[in-house]
C-alpha cells in the first residue's frame, strides 16, 4: 500500500510539473475516493483541483491548471452520457461498469455511474465518450440508447442521496464515542471496529480509536453505511457534546 500511495503522489507531482513547464492544463485520470484524499493532503500546489463532473462525484479528476484559466470546472475532460433502457429491465451498476470495461476502456477513464429508473448517468473522460456511447448497444441482455448531454442539464438527471438525521450526545469526540453515537452500538463494540479496520473517516482507514472527529467529516463502518458530521460544535449543561449527522440510507 506505501509503495502505491508513493507511486500515485509521483504521478500527481509530474501533472504538477508538466502543468508548470508547459504552461497547459494538465488532468489525472478519474480517482477512487482514497487515492483524491491521499493527493489532497500531500500535493499543495497552487491552482490544484478535483472534479467527478458533479459535486457530490465519488470518484475525482485531479487538475493542476495555468493561472489564466477563469473557469476552472470548465477545463475536466470529462463528458456525461445517458444510457437509457426499459423501465421493467434491472441493471446495476456493476453491469454497465463491466460493459464499459468489456468495451476495452480502463478504469480510470471511468468515473461514478448513477442509476435512476430506467436510465443510468455515466461520468467518462472525453476520450473515450463517443466511443463508448456508440459502442455499448446492450448491457447485459438488455438493449440500451445513449446520448452526451450537456453539463449544464445535469441536475434533472442526477438522483439525488437519500439520508436521515441523527441527533444525539457524546463525552468526547473520539472516534470511539462518535462511533458509537451513529450506530448504536456500545463504545467497546466500536473501538473493535476501528481497531479490526472497518472504519474509514474521508476514505482513510482509521486504526486508532482517540482520532478526533470534526464538522464534515465523512465517517464509513463498512457492512453498516456512511455518515457525514454536520454539527459538533454545542454542549450540554451536563458538558456532554450535541452531535448532528446525516445517515446516507
Amino acid at each position: 500500500m506505501e509503495n502505491d500511495s508513493k507511486l500515485l503522489l509521483a504521478k500527481a507531482n509530474d501533472i504538477v510539473r508538466l502543468r508548470n513547464l508547459r504552461c497547459i492544463p494538465k488532468f489525472s485520470g478519474f480517482l477512487t475516493p482514497f487515492e483524491a484524499t491521499i493527493i489532497e493532503s500531500e500535493i499543495k500546489a497552487p491552482n490544484t483541483f478535483f472534479f467527478g463532473g458533479y459535486k457530490a462525484a465519488e470518484r475525482r479528476v485531479f487538475a493542476a491548471l495555468p493561472d489564466y484559466v477563469l473557469d476552472p470546472l470548465a477545463e475536466f475532460p470529462i463528458s456525461a452520457i445517458e444510457f437509457e433502457y426499459r423501465k421493467i429491465d434491472v441493471l446495476s451498476h456493476r453491469d454497465f461498469l463491466g460493459a464499459f470495461m468489456g468495451a476495452g476502456v480502463t478504469r480510470d477513464s471511468i468515473g461514478d455511474i448513477c442509476m435512476g429508473e430506467g436510465f443510468a448517468l455515466a461520468f467518462l473522460l472525453n476520450d473515450v465518450a463517443e466511443y463508448l456511447s456508440e459502442q455499448v448497444t446492450k448491457v447485459g441482455r438488455c438493449g440500451v440508447t445513449s446520448k452526451i448531454l450537456p453539463m449544464d442539464c445535469l441536475n434533472d438527471f442526477l438522483p439525488h442521496p437519500k439520508t436521515t438525521s441523527l441527533n444525539f450526545t457524546v463525552s468526547s469526540l473520539r472516534l470511539d464515542a462518535v462511533l458509537s453515537g451513529l450506530t448504536g452500538c456500545s463504545r467497546s463494540k466500536a473501538e473493535n471496529f476501528i481497531k479490526e479496520g472497518f472504519v474509514f473517516v474521508n476514505s482513510f482507514q482509521i486504526s486508532k480509536v482517540t482520532k478526533l472527529i470534526q464538522n464534515g467529516d465523512y465517517i464509513t463502518l463498512r457492512g453498516t453505511g456512511k455518515f457525514q458530521i454536520i454539527d459538533c460544535n454545542g454542549i450540554s449543561k451536563k458538558g456532554r457534546i450535541f452531535i448532528l449527522a446525516e445517515k446516507y440510507i
